[in-house]
């Protein structure tokens, strides 16, 4: 989608200068778990926003499980309030992000590790069955 103007400035709130807004919104690498934390609430509690594809790079600054222990928080606080959009995740990095995306699949979020294709299919998968059962529009 194109991101509206006031999500766009929300987005941008959080976002280094050299990073980019917009969609999709990519908040580097080096940035610490409050920026991660902030914009996965902000892109949660946007009725405008119908999915999450989190890219994650591990980065020193945010390790992997730091990642995946977040990311699992956030989504859970907003599911337990009715916020059912999807959320995938994939992790790219060394080891430490198998196990981070193995804790982010016990926690209800699709993630794998090394791989965009999976994370995506899945939810292309989840709408795909949303559509043929009738509750999407075309």
């Amino acid at each position: 989608m194109d991101v509206p103007e006031d999500l766009d400035a929300a987005f941008r709130r959080f976002i280094p200068p050299f990073g980019a807004a917009g969609n999709p919104v990519d908040i580097t690498g080096g940035e610490p778990p409050a920026t991660y934390e902030a914009t996965i609430r902000l892109g949660m509690a946007d009725p405008r926003i119908h999915a999450l594809v989190l890219g994650y790079w591990h980065t020193l600054v945010t390790p992997p499980m730091v990642f995946a222990e977040l990311t699992a928080r956030v989504v859970g606080e907003f599911r337990a309030h009715g916020v059912e959009e999807p959320v995938v995740a994939s992790l790219a990095g060394d080891t430490e992000v198998e196990e981070a995306a193995g804790c982010l699949f016990e926690r209800g979020v699709v993630a794998y590790p090394y791989t965009t294709e999976k994370p995506v299919a899945a939810l292309g998968a989840k709408y795909r069955w949303a559509r043929a059962a009738g509750l999407l529009g075309t």
